[in-house]
């Protein structure tokens, strides 16, 4: 193959520089099957931009059997993004931040809010038909 001059030895690096341009979220470690620790720098640049972070997922109300929404079921999650590196995958039902059940997207504002002023905090989420709790360590 035929690459306007390009070699072999060249084509990896640019391969790992695209990787490492989308791999932003090297500061997110996984410690455990849903443990994770969050370095603080990584944390305040969430934090510091919701807009962005809203941008890499879709969220829409997931309906219990009783017919109240319980939590919001995750999509549009790219491999490289933030939540993927969080353990949230596409199909999962985040249920609850903190303990905070996410019944509206008022819930949900207030939930996101909170972690402003946490060192660690939790998801309450059903993956797979499974129900997890994911916790998070920011240092």
């Amino acid at each position: 193959l035929e690459m306007d001059g390009a070699d072999p030895v060249t084509l990896p690096s640019a391969k790992a520089a695209k990787s490492s341009k989308s791999g932003k979220w090297d500061g997110v470690e996984k410690a455990g099957e849903t443990k994770f620790t969050i370095d603080q720098e990584t944390f305040d640049k969430i934090l510091e931009n919701p807009d962005k972070l809203a941008g890499q997922i879709r969220a829409v109300p997931h309906t219990h059997a009783n017919g109240k929404v319980d939590g919001y079921r995750h999509s549009g999650i790219r491999p490289s993004s933030l939540f993927r590196k969080l353990g949230i995958k596409n199909g999962d039902v985040v249920h609850s931040v903190n303990g905070n059940d996410l019944t509206n997207m008022s819930s949900a504002l207030s939930a996101f809010e909170s972690l402003q002023n946490e060192r660690n905090f939790n998801f309450e989420v059903t993956s797979r038909k499974q129900k997890k709790a994911y916790e998070y360590e920011v240092r």
